[in-house]
C-alpha cells in the first residue's frame, strides 16, 4: 500500500512540475529572458500539455522582472495586446513563450538553452 501512495505522489509532483518549469528564475535567468524579449515584437504563449489550452499571440509592449517575496528568484512578466486588442499581463513560463526563430516558433526557455519540456516540437509560426 505504501508504494502505491508513494507512486501517486511522485506522479502528482511530475504532472505539476511540468506546468510551473521556467517561471521561478534566478536573477540572471530572468535578466537573459528579457533583454530577449525586449527585441520580439510578437510572442505566442501556450502550453501545450495544459488541459483545454489555445495558443495566445501577444504583441508586446513591455516585459520587465520582479522578485519573488521571498527574495530568492523573480518572474518575467509581460505586458501586451492579443489578437482580439484586449490587454494583457502575464507572468511568464519560459517553456512556454514562443518567439519566432526563421519560420518556426520555438520555446524561449530552449532558445536561451534553460532546461526544458516546452511539450511540443516547434512548430510553423503563422503571424
Amino acid at each position: 500500500m505504501k508504494k502505491i501512495i508513494l507512486f501517486f505522489v511522485l506522479l502528482s509532483a511530475v504532472l505539476v512540475s511540468k506546468a510551473d518549469q521556467l517561471q521561478a528564475l534566478t536573477q540572471v535567468q530572468a535578466e537573459t529572458a528579457v533583454a530577449y524579449l525586449k527585441k520580439e515584437p510578437i510572442v505566442i504563449l501556450w502550453c501545450s500539455c495544459c488541459d483545454n489550452q489555445t495558443p495566445k499571440k501577444v504583441t508586446v509592449n513591455e516585459v520587465f522582472y520582479k522578485k519573488y517575496p521571498d527574495g530568492k528568484y523573480y518572474s518575467v512578466i509581460v505586458k501586451g495586446r492579443d489578437e482580439s486588442g484586449n490587454e494583457v499581463e502575464e507572468y511568464l513560463d519560459l517553456a512556454y513563450v514562443f518567439v519566432k526563430k526563421g519560420k518556426k516558433a520555438k520555446s524561449l526557455g530552449k532558445v536561451l538553452k534553460f532546461e526544458c519540456d516546452p511539450c511540443t516540437k516547434p512548430f510553423d509560426w503563422n503571424a
